[in-house]
């Protein structure tokens, strides 16, 4: 008797929880980089607003995620999800452009019971051109579903909008 009171208080433990209501899923289960936009003036670095921003993906005609966009401080945009650990991008200011190259690692995550598993990327490397951009850093690594700045890109200060 005491050993079908200990299977089932297991099956408790162990099923219970798998058979209760969850609900329905209503969070964004996709991770996304945010990046900032920044202007260095001499030692000092400060936020800016670019006037107009088109983002989309290379070789993806139907990833437009900006399109002449004004008053951006900043951008934010999912990374691939396929096996390939390479993402790029083409940025574009009034009609200058830039391709911004992105090295990451992917790895599954579960976001909950509800929603599933979420990608979540490390990134190691970005690559630029340099018609807009000075520098882009890495100032948060892992890219998940929190609101954490992920890159900062530094402007070109004649392409940057004035100071705030």
């Amino acid at each position: 008797m005491k050993r079908i009171h200990f299977i089932l208080i297991l099956l408790t433990i162990f099923i219970g929880p798998a058979c209760e209501e969850e609900g329905s899923c209503t969070e964004d289960v996709i991770s996304r980089i945010r990046a900032g936009f920044y202007v260095r003036d001499g030692s000092e670095e400060r936020d800016t607003t670019l006037s107009t921003v088109t983002f989309f993906g290379v070789l993806r005609p139907d990833s437009l995620l900006y399109d002449a966009s004004s008053g951006e401080q900043e951008i934010v945009f999912p990374l691939s999800n396929s096996t390939e650990n390479f993402t790029s991008f083409v940025f574009m200011v009034d009609t200058q452009t830039d391709i911004i190259k992105i090295w990451h690692q992917s790895r599954l995550h579960m976001a909950s019971y509800a929603c599933g598993f979420t990608t979540v990327h490390d990134l190691y490397s970005i690559g630029y051109d340099q018609n807009i951009i000075d520098t882009i850093t890495i100032s948060d690594p892992t890219v998940n579903l929190g609101n954490a700045e992920n890159i900062k890109i530094y402007i070109r200060p004649a392409v940057a909008d004035a100071p705030q």
